[in-house]
This record gives C-alpha cells, sequence and structure tokens, in this order.
C-alpha cells in the first residue's frame, strides 16, 4: 500500500542541477516496493539504444537487484510507480546544438504516475536522472508534482587527456556515466599530444607504437566506436581532438617520419612542431584525417585544437623563410593560417566530412575564423575582448577558475598555478563583454593528464565538476537562493555520487556537513553576515 503524509517539504534540498520550474504539491509518497516500477509501453515499442537507457536507470532506482524485463509487464495495481514516455523522435543522436533538444516535463501525481514529455532520449536521460534523484530516498516529495526544464546552455562538458596518461576504455565509460549524473553532456577527449599518439592508425601505425606507454596502451577503430556509441544512448557527445602543427612530438618519433618534425624546447626535448611547407607533411596529415573520420564519423563536431604554435621554433630550417618567400607567406602567423587551411580542406573537400570544426584559442592567437568555425577560449576572462569582434560560436574554458588541474605542479615537479577550489568556481558565470560578436554555446572544465591518471581522475573532476554543471544548467539560481542551501544540495550531491562508487572529493568536513549554515553563511566574506540562531 501507499501511505500519504500530508506534510510541506522542498525537494530543492537535494536535485542538482536545479531544475528549472517547480509546480509542488504538499504529499510525501513513499515507495514500498523498489522493484515496483513498471513501463508503460510495449516492450517492442523502442528501439534497442531506448531499451539499455531505461536499463540502466532502472539499475540505478533499484540498486540493480531487481529484473528489468518484468518492468515491462503490464500492471493496474496501485502501489506501483508506472512511467508513462511520450517520446517526440526515435532518433539517436550523437551530438546536439540546441538546449531544447534536452528540455522535458516530469509530472508525478500522489498515485506514482509519472508522465515523461520529451523531445528525443537525450531529454529522456535528463528527465529520468531528476526521477532518480527525486525518488532514490524511497519516497518522493511535494506531490502532485510537475517540473518543466530546459539547460541554459547546450555545451556543458569536460576535457579528458588521453596522451599524457592512457585512459582505459572502461575509465571513459565511468566518465560518462558520472556526467550522466550531473546532467553534463560532453567529454572533449584530447586523444593526442607530444608525448603519445594513442589512435591505432591505418597506414602510418609506427605513430602509435613508438609513443606507446604499454602493449595495450591504444584505442582502435572497435573502441572509439564503442565509446562513442555508450556516450550517445546516456546523453553525452564525445568531441574528439587531435592537435597540430604543435604538440606533434609523437608524429616524428620514427626515422620514416622525421623530417616531418621539429623538435622545441630549450632545456627539455619534449615539444615538437610540424613543418608545413613540406607536400610529405600533408600527406602524413590527410592519411590520419582518413582515420579519424573512419572511427568518428558520426560525433557532431571535432576539435581540431592548433594552440601554442611554436613561432621560434620553425626559425630552425631556413628552407621555412624560403618557402615563406616564394608564397609570399609574410610571418609565422600566416604560415600556421596557411596550415589550418589545408587541413581544413582536407577534412571538408577531400575526405567530404561534414563536422563542425572547434580550435582553442586564446589571447595571443590572432588567426583568421571561418563563420561556422568554433572558439574554443582558453584564458582570462578579462582578456575576452580580444575575440570580441569575431561573430562565432564560443566555449568558455576561462583558465581561472575552470582549469582544476592547476595547483597540482607539472609533470616535471615544478609548481603550476594554485588550485581552484569549488567555491572559486561556483564564482563563475558565463559572460561576455558587452557588445560581443560572440555567442556562448557553454563552458568546459579541462582535466589536462600531466599529473592526472586513472587513480586520480574522478577526484579531481569531482565535486568541482558538479558545481560547474549546475551554473551551466541554471546559471540565475545563484541570484536567489542561499549559499548554504547550495552548499547542502552539493554534500547530497557527493553521498550520491560516493554511493555509485565515485571517489569523489569531500566538499568539507562532518561538522561542517552538519552544521551547514553556521560554516557557510554568505560566499564572500565581504558580504553582510548572516544571522545565525
Amino acid at each position: 500500500m501507499l501511505f500519504l503524509f500530508c506534510v510541506i517539504l522542498d525537494i530543492s534540498n537535494s536535485l542538482m542541477p536545479m531544475p528549472k520550474s517547480f509546480q509542488k504539491g504538499d504529499q510525501l509518497v513513499k515507495i514500498q516496493n523498489k522493484c515496483s516500477i513498471k513501463y508503460q509501453a510495449n516492450h517492442d515499442q523502442y528501439p534497442d539504444f531506448i531499451i539499455e537507457l531505461l536499463q540502466h536507470f532502472h539499475s540505478l532506482m533499484t540498486h540493480n537487484q531487481c529484473n528489468f524485463q518484468q518492468s515491462f509487464e503490464f500492471t493496474n495495481d496501485m502501489d506501483v510507480m508506472k512511467i508513462y514516455m511520450n517520446i517526440n523522435s526515435l532518433e539517436q543522436l550523437y551530438g546536439i546544438d540546441d538546449t531544447q533538444q534536452e528540455s522535458y516535463r516530469l509530472q508525478i501525481d500522489n498515485q506514482l504516475n509519472v508522465i515523461i514529455q520529451v523531445n528525443n532520449h537525450w531529454g529522456l536521460v535528463r528527465a529520468l536522472n531528476t526521477l532518480n534523484q527525486l525518488s532514490e530516498k524511497g519516497e518522493i516529495n511535494n506531490l502532485p508534482l510537475t517540473i518543466e526544464d530546459e539547460p541554459t546552455y547546450s555545451y556543458r562538458g569536460i576535457l579528458i587527456d588521453s596522451a599524457r596518461h592512457f585512459l582505459s576504455v572502461e575509465l571513459i565509460e565511468r566518465t560518462i556515466d558520472s556526467l550522466v549524473m550531473n546532467s553534463m553532456n560532453t567529454i572533449h577527449w584530447h586523444i593526442t599530444d607530444d608525448e603519445s599518439f594513442p589512435l591505432l592508425l591505418t597506414e602510418y601505425p609506427q605513430i602509435t607504437h613508438s609513443t606507446k606507454y604499454s602493449e595495450n596502451s591504444f584505442y582502435t577503430i572497435n573502441d572509439t566506436t564503442r565509446i562513442v556509441e555508450y556516450a550517445s544512448k546516456r546523453g553525452v557527445q564525445i568531441i574528439p581532438s587531435f592537435d597540430s602543427p604543435m604538440h606533434a612530438m609523437s608524429w616524428g618519433m620514427t626515422k620514416e617520419l622525421a623530417d616531418i618534425m621539429m623538435m622545441c624546447g630549450n632545456t627539455i626535448k619534449q615539444y615538437g612542431i610540424l613543418d608545413p611547407t613540406l607536400e610529405k607533411t600533408y600527406q602524413v596529415l590527410e592519411s590520419i584525417l582518413k582515420d579519424f573520420y573512419q572511427m568518428f564519423k558520426k560525433v557532431k563536431f571535432v576539435n581540431f585544437a592548433g594552440d601554442e604554435v611554436s613561432k621560434t621554433c620553425w626559425d630552425q630550417r631556413p628552407e621555412i623563410k624560403q618557402f615563406m618567400v616564394e608564397n609570399n607567406i609574410k610571418d609565422y602567423y600566416e604560415l600556421q593560417s596557411y596550415y589550418r587551411k589545408r587541413q581544413k580542406q582536407l577534412w571538408k573537400e577531400v575526405i567530404k566530412a561534414e563536422q563542425d570544426i572547434i580550435y582553442l584559442y586564446r589571447q595571443e592567437d590572432n588567426l583568421p575564423l571561418d563563420k561556422e568555425d568554433i572558439i574554443h577560449w582558453w584564458g582570462y576572462t578579462d582578456q575576452l575582448p580580444d575575440v570580441a569582434d569575431k561573430p562565432n560560436r564560443i566555449i568558455l574554458m576561462d583558465y581561472f577558475p575552470l582549469f582544476i588541474d592547476a595547483g597540482f605542479g607539472n609533470a616535471f615537479g615544478n609548481p603550476y598555478s594554485v588550485y581552484h577550489t569549488w567555491k572559486e568556481i561556483y564564482k563563475w558565470t558565463p559572460s561576455l563583454p558587452e557588445g560581443s560578436l560572440n555567442t556562448i554555446i557553454g563552458g568546459e572544465v579541462p582535466l589536462w593528464g600531466e599529473t592526472n591518471n586513472q587513480n586520480t581522475h574522478f577526484n579531481k573532476l569531482y565535486m568541482r565538476t558538479s558545481v560547474i554543471a549546475e551554473t551551466l544548467w541554471n546559471p540565475k539560481l545563484k541570484e536567489t537562493e542561499k549559499f548554504s542551501s547550495f552548499v547542502k544540495r552539493l554534500i547530497e550531491m557527493e553521498d550520491r555520487m560516493t554511493k555509485q562508487g565515485f571517489a569523489v572529493t569531500p566538499v568539507t568536513h562532518g561538522y561542517c556537513r552538519k552544521n551547514t549554515e553556521l560554516c557557510f553563511p554568505v560566499l564572500s566574506e565581504n558580504q553582510v553576515q548572516v544571522q545565525i540562531d
């Protein structure tokens, strides 16, 4: 039987990210049987990827102790949670660029009839995640309840780096699961760099095998396909990235390809740049791009990075200067643009790939952009006026405070910046200079891999990524919510992730978990102190 309690409770004590719109009642309903979830639909009505998605959330909501197949058996019983789903499109999506694609309407009455209305399976993921959070304690408050929700930004991501430390397929899949819990939707997968090129190539496998860290530390096309499919089914897009013409030492680590790359750096020779004047460079690039396309043909975006080009490194070869004179290339900025144009020509005209291209962009990068290109900004917020005249979509990856690898030192044991705490990240909200022609599509938390591996991965990502997840979903909430209320929800999220086996960093210590209002009365010391009774 269902037990109804006429009490006023606030569901906002635990949901994260917080939905944008509620209509709440005053009843609490206990879920007497955790195995009583029923989907009111024919099992054959949905494609396999929807069934897999439902099975994933069924295992979460029943603690993996209940028979999923039995959840499709029709029932008129009053003591079960019946979930009705209205999905406008059953097309499987591998990427999105519109916040409405993740919108959802969730209705729950005091008989535990659940109605979900969504545009596609990405919206279904967000609705089921909210339903899971609502019911995780074996009861649902504030019934009858209606939630209408939609993210503010369509790009809500993290960066993972498999070039500095190899990350297993299983770890990447677990990372996808962690993003789903936080309603994040993007993994920017920085696959290659100077140190290694762990994508197994068709024509140039020596690039991979000469730089791999162990016998099996590389990805095949089966691996990349598996990851892209796994992510899609959970409403997460994979944006693969390989960097050039800089960060390319791994390209030239064999005798056959040594001529296309030059070593850079003063005392530590660990950096490489491609020679953009050699036709052989573009022969290798074309082959790599063909493999890259086959591995990631279903994704919506690719990231070609292109940052931190060392102009002085090209001084090593007089032939480069001669090439520039012969081709009316006046400086190294134009030479880099020459490389980028040829790279894009190969991608769009030779391979005929349709994915939009994202480029990493810093204050000192002054390269031309086509209007369809996406700026992946990394720098300081006060440097954004330098790109304000470019009418491009922009992803914000502000150096402070979003670089969560900062403060741990670099690969050589030297200090690297300062640690950015979850409170500093909470203070950040996406913004552009007045009059900017850019359009913000979202933000990203980068976890570079110099000092990160499978042992530190989730500890560094969370709980700071949970904070940015909320900011990118519902940034206006900060204007009205008490800071202590936010911290309570963040602690609830920590507990939620810990129960799912993620080794996250604690928000605070035990005393402040119990006395949140006392420990977190205000966000900043210069604010008016709240009276504590």
